[in-house]
């Protein structure tokens, strides 16, 4: 079936690399791969950084317009099914309503979910009325079911959809002289910040242990991450910012993956993290636990619970069979789990539902 996909926060092509776009983009080859056909509905970006009620009219007004510009360039050939991926209230969806109601078919939100910061009531104002027009919502982690419930009255139109990533093939893992950690982040003030911090203070009492850790990342933040890490320095790397494949790269040289997770939403990098192969001590934080499986192939440690983080990345160091055990389980956990090809099984189960609730075709 046809299937228009909306991604308010930003465009799956948008040069920007962060963890919605990956989404938004593995969601476009899941359904491809479930053979769907998946036409990009619009580029319009609703996301408001800060709470601005001129600016959210100035948006509402722009997406307004913009939905009889999408309604015109879908006339020809009408999706069957509009799908529109995080709407929440920095990004609320103002044309999926507009244009599931024209065309008279179904409208389907993934991962509709809420800011917790302050200021934004206007605004949510404004993405839960396009999330009440929604047929049905596929729920990646707990915190949104719940939200989401309470929102529409009950979680009957309420769908899970794991995380989800392409399956990485992973390498022969590396006979490193000294334990390699890794970590992945940008760095940037708020909670990125706050998790390259943590993981300075969790690494600072074992440096009797022989590790050295490779820090991937850059941004605004970095002077203060240098800051948190100038006691470890001699076992430190920065290699800044660097593409995709060279991330993976380093993932395939590395022995553990090491990223508290502190109020992570999701978590994607776990996925490809264990995917190459790679054990993962972190917090159950979260999202955290919905893609890592402790003692499967990872440990995690209570959120916020330092000493316990601490005592895990010990324990990881100090025994490498366990960490080949919980690094050789990752790659059968995420092809079971967390692949494109079950993520598509669970959207086509979707389409299906709403396409016949609905009495249109498909």
């Amino acid at each position: 079936m046809k299937v228009a996909l909306y991604c308010p926060i930003k465009p799956p092509h948008h040069p920007i690399p962060t963890g919605d776009r990956t989404i938004a983009r593995n969601l476009m080859a899941a359904m491809e791969q479930a053979g769907h056909e998946v036409v990009l509905a619009s580029d319009f970006i609703a996301y408001m950084k800060r709470p601005d009620v001129a600016l959210l009219n100035l948006r509402k007004a722009a997406a307004l317009a913009e939905a009889s510009v999408t309604i015109a360039r879908l006339a020809d050939a009408p999706p069957d099914v509009w799908l529109t991926y995080h709407p929440y209230d920095k990004a609320p969806d103002w044309i999926g309503p507009i244009v599931t109601q024209h065309f008279g078919i179904p409208y389907i939100t993934a991962e509709a979910t809420r800011t917790g910061q302050v200021g934004f009531e206007a605004h949510r104002l404004e993405a839960q009325a396009g999330i009440r027009a929604a047929n049905l919502h596929m729920v990646l982690k707990d915190s949104d079911r719940s939200y989401l419930t309470d929102l529409l009255g009950s979680d009957e139109s309420l769908r899970p959809l794991p995380p989800f990533i392409d399956p990485l093939t992973p390498a022969p893992r590396p006979n490193n002289p000294t334990t390699a950690l890794l970590a992945v982040g940008q760095m940037r003030p708020g909670k990125k910040l706050r998790n390259f911090e943590i993981l300075a203070e969790a690494l600072a009492p074992l440096t009797d242990h022989d590790w050295h850790l490779t820090l991937i990342g850059g941004g605004p933040a970095e002077e203060h991450v240098r800051k948190a890490f100038a006691p470890l320095s001699d076992q430190i790397i920065f290699t800044g910012a660097v593409p995709r494949e060279a991330v993976l790269d380093e993932m395939r040289k590395a022995d553990l993956f090491v990223w508290p997770g502190w109020r992570e939403p999701i978590g994607m990098v776990y996925l490809e993290a264990q995917s190459l192969g790679m054990p993962v001590a972190a917090f159950a934080d979260m999202g955290v636990p919905l893609v890592v499986a402790d003692g499967e192939t990872g440990l995690l440690a209570l959120a916020d619970d330092m000493t316990a983080l601490t005592a895990n990345i010990a324990r990881l160091l100090d025994e490498p069979a366990l960490r080949l055990s919980l690094g050789g389980a990752g790659p059968a956990h995420v092809a079971r789990n967390h692949s494109l090809a079950a993520a598509g099984e669970r959207l086509t189960a979707a389409f299906r539902e709403v396409l016949g609730a609905h009495g249109t075709r498909g």
